[in-house]
């Protein structure tokens, strides 16, 4: 505050983590011209550069402040010969000498106040450690002229002089991260569209870090000169994953000095190693930094500090009286790698502290410190510079091994260890560690048996409602749920995976609340937001009917409220019941209107790409290419027969991934091609994940490699640089989606199910087709009275000679004034009249009839299913 000059001793204070620019913005400060023009003298001294290397200190010691004092003299360009020699008797005890070299700087501090008298003086104090040096520092306690003190420090000061001023200095909003990670990168006029998205995720990874973000940024110029083809997409996949990559070695470095606040090796090597276990442990994939219980880091660091492989460690800490967990932690405060807090928590008198990492990027260094060193036996593994003097030995191994092996070990450790103390007198403070953590150390210890038991238990459910609410205890278990399946190394969520039952079993608990008479609408909204979770998380394993009903009771939830308006709410369930309304991706012309155009083309073409690419869609954003089903569907003839599975657009959380070599795409992680259907290459013919074809008679070479011939030809893929997909053989056509979503089964209770308007009509006319000619009888208009001005309509018809020797078409929902007309005949088929006239509705094999299957229309083939029935 330039305006209160006559203020004397002012201090100010930039504090905050390594990285964030504290020492940029208070050499931008000192260069200010109002600034300049109001002292005699700015004065700047770099404290934390004489606490690297070898010091064993953390406070300056008679040498290093000596040092100081002569360079301020050097900046004030005055003589520097200090009369201030100590000097020490053969039998001075430890207490004399440091009493003599308190009084030398005391000395030197007087000295140095007579020399800025009469002065404006503004001193900087650069990377504080010790708050106690800062008071070394302040010549102006009897000066008559202005004297004040800025200061850059990372560590809390726990006795604040009074009328100090402590800013804390943020990180990068969204906007200046961007624009100083695109002047880095030179990408500055450059970006399109999706590479937006790309940068975000960056700046998202570097925490708004101005050094990361800078750091990142460069890395991805450097990228792109040294190989020119590489994508935006690609390279960022490397900085995001790889955790091998150099990219944040120099952040890592100063993150690394928040621990030199302890100056022995040996237990400053023992802090990382105990922050770094947090790091790991405590970490879920939809929040990097939660709050930990102390009960809780104890179960952890107890389990760690007295295995048999760290006792060297612990003894290295018992040295500095740093022997309780909480006290370690409290010491991590201080430091600034954690935060604190305190808590009531239910059934407990007392409040209890809480931890958590500082920044992301503290995690960050705590996840690449587990990668560097086998955390049970200690050793480093070599990694360029691990710049740890504890260990000599350096061994060859993986660093994404060594973090999954750590990651297993830890995680089981926890585990004992709460089972080693469920049955002591602690065991009621475990609750809370029981329903946020235990579940996902258990999947990450692998064993996925006892989580998944767990998760189903009423018991378990019950008590993570209770202690979290409704929508934020099914928010837990869907981060533990997408973590089960991350364990499984799925590319892809399962359809056969126990997390299915999970959620089914929590949508059923969850939807008992519905019955109660008396309900208050808050605990209604709860309901209705977690139904629709668990609705998001099924559509992940493609099971799309079973969504659908959540989104429909959920609909019927905000319905039926009677307080508030709900229409904001209503009109966001039914766009996620329009997300179930699956549409086929079929072949179109090239130049419909319905043409799919993916979003990452250039990773997807790239012939150095690593692992596979999403396949989101840029012509639809915020959808992707997904599959229609959760299980693979059978179907061929007697001469062969395979697999498939039916694609469609859905949102892109769900996109499949893939692999494409310039030929062909496969789906990650089982190796199936896209393909079009049976290799026929027609319009309105379907889209499909299709196995490889089984051959049933291997002695009908001839038959046999001409239908391979044009299966194969379904397989072969072009991308477009606009995205477009097209057949090789076939360039006039697009791959696009269907005007209309498919009909499918649905369970007979569903609240999706199709309820006929005519259905009496469509019954009595069994009777009356039995006593009439097959082409006498007349049709009834299959609208819907289930979906109002809906019906079931037909698309263009398609010729397969592999999988039917009749016609197909596909069944969809559309306008009730294009609704087809049918009738049952004595077999109880649904006949079709008019465009699909003679056609019968199917599933297919019979082996096919499940919920989320498909409904076509077909000519007859006696290996097919076409018997249905109206109910009443």
């Amino acid at each position: 505050d330039l305006n209160n000059s006559s203020q004397n001793g002012r201090r100010l204070t930039l504090g905050g983590m390594g990285g964030l620019g504290k020492t940029t913005l208070a050499a931008m400060a000192a260069c200010l011209t109002e600034l300049r023009s109001e002292f005699d003298h700015i004065l700047w001294v770099n404290l934390g550069s004489y606490f690297k290397g070898g010091s064993d200190r953390n406070n300056l010691s008679y040498e290093m402040y000596l040092d100081c004092v002569q360079n301020l003299c050097k900046q004030l360009n005055v003589s520097s010969v200090f009369n201030c020699e100590v000097f020490l008797q053969p039998g001075d005890s430890k207490m004399n000498i440091s009493s003599k070299y308190i009084q030398a700087m005391e000395n030197l501090k007087h000295e140095m106040s007579k020399i800025v008298q009469g002065m404006k003086i503004l001193i900087v104090l650069d990377d504080v450690w010790s708050h106690e040096d800062v008071e070394l520092f302040y010549f102006g306690e009897h000066a008559t002229s202005s004297f004040d003190m800025l200061l850059t420090t990372r560590t809390l000061d726990l006795e604040p002089r009074i009328g100090s001023k402590l800013i804390n200095v943020d990180f990068l909003n969204r906007d200046e991260a961007y624009y100083l990670c695109s002047i880095e990168a030179g990408l500055v006029g450059t970006i399109d569209t999706q590479d937006v998205e790309i940068i975000d995720s960056i700046i998202e990874k570097c925490g708004n870090l101005p050094l990361a973000v800078r750091a990142a940024g460069r890395l991805v110029k450097t990228s792109r000169t040294l190989d020119p083809d590489m994508s935006l997409y690609e390279i960022s996949k490397i900085l995001l994953t790889s955790t091998e990559s150099p990219r944040m070695d120099h952040v890592n470095d100063i993150l690394d000095r928040s621990f030199s606040f302890v100056k022995d090796t040996k237990a400053s090597f023992a802090l990382k190693v105990l922050f770094s276990a947090f790091a790991i442990v405590f970490h879920r994939d939809d929040v990097s930094r939660p709050w930990v219980s102390l009960d809780a880091v104890k179960l952890l660091w107890k389990a760690l500090r007295y295995s048999d492989d760290l006792k060297e460690l612990h003894c290295s800490l018992k040295k500095f009286k740093l022997v309780a967990v909480e006290q370690i932690a409290d010491l991590m405060c201080v430091m600034g790698v954690f935060d604190r807090k305190y808590k009531n928590m239910p059934n407990q008198n007392e409040r209890q502290k809480w931890f958590r990492i500082h920044h992301d990027l503290m995690f960050e260094y705590g996840k690449t410190f587990a990668s560097k060193v086998n955390i049970y036996g200690g050793t480093p593994v070599k990694y360029r510079q691990h710049e740890i003097t504890h260990y000599d030995e350096c061994i060859e191994v993986s660093c994404d091994l060594i973090l999954s092996r750590n990651t297993e070990k830890l995680n089981n450790a926890i585990v004992e260890s709460f089972k080693s103390n469920s049955t002591s007198e602690t065991a009621e403070n475990m609750e809370a560690y029981t329903i946020n953590w235990l579940p996902l150390h258990m999947i990450k210890a692998g064993l996925h048996d006892k989580a998944s038991s767990l998760l189903m238990s009423n018991n378990y459910l019950g008590t993570q409602i209770a202690l979290n609410g409704i929508e934020n205890g099914i928010r837990l278990m869907m981060s533990f749920i997408r973590s089960y399946e991350k364990a499984l190394n799925a590319s892809s969520f399962l359809p056969t995976s126990p997390m299915i039952s999970v959620i089914s079993f929590a949508s059923i608990y969850i939807s008992s609340f519905t019955s109660s008479a008396i309900m208050h609408d808050s605990i209604r909204r709860e309901i209705a937001e977690a139904l629709i979770l668990l609705g998001i998380e099924l559509q992940k394993f493609s099971k799309w009917a079973k969504s659908l009903d959540l989104f429909t009771e959920v609909l019927n939830i905000f319905r039926s409220s009677i307080g508030g308006d709900y229409t904001q709410d209503i009109t966001r369930v039914c766009r996620h019941i329009d997300s179930c309304a699956l549409r086929n991706i079929i072949l179109v012309q090239r130049g419909s209107c319905g043409i799919l155009c993916l979003k990452h083309v250039n990773a997807l073409c790239s012939k150095k790409k690593e692992s596979g690419v999403a396949l989101e869609l840029k012509s639809h954003p915020g959808y992707g290419i997904v599959r229609m089903d959760d299980k693979f569907n059978f179907t061929g003839n007697k001469i062969m027969s395979w697999d498939y599975i039916f694609l469609g657009v859905g949102l892109k959380e769900s996109s499949l991934v893939v692999n494409y070599d310039g030929r062909s795409m496969q789906s990650l992680p089982s190796g199936h091609k896209l393909a079009v259907h049976a290799g026929v290459l027609a319009e309105s013919m379907p889209v499909a994940i299709m196995s490889e074809v089984q051959f049933h008679n291997p002695d009908n070479k001839e038959t046999n490699e001409k239908s391979k011939k044009k299966l194969c030809a379904g397989s072969m893929l072009t991308v477009d640089q606009d995205g477009s997909i097209y057949p090789s053989m076939a360039p006039h056509l697009r791959l696009g989606i269907a005007e209309y979503p498919n009909l499918y089964l649905v369970d007979r209770g569903s609240p999706n199910r199709a309820v006929f308007r005519y259905f009496v009509h469509l019954q009595s006319m069994q009777k009356y087709n039995s006593e009439t000619q097959p082409n006498e009888a007349p049709g009834t208009k299959l609208e819907l009275d289930s979906h109002p001005g809906m019906g079931i309509v037909g698309y263009k018809l398609i010729h397969n000679p592999i999988v039917n020797k009749g016609q197909l078409g596909a069944l969809r929902l559309g306008p009730a004034e294009e609704a087809l007309s049918g009738r049952f005949n004595d077999e109880n088929h649904l006949v079709f009249t008019g465009m699909y006239n003679g056609l019968a509705m199917t599933t297919g094999f019979a082996q096919n009839l499940k919920c989320g299957k498909m409904v076509y229309a077909s000519t007859c083939d006696d290996s097919w299913f076409y018997d249905f029935k109206v109910n009443v």
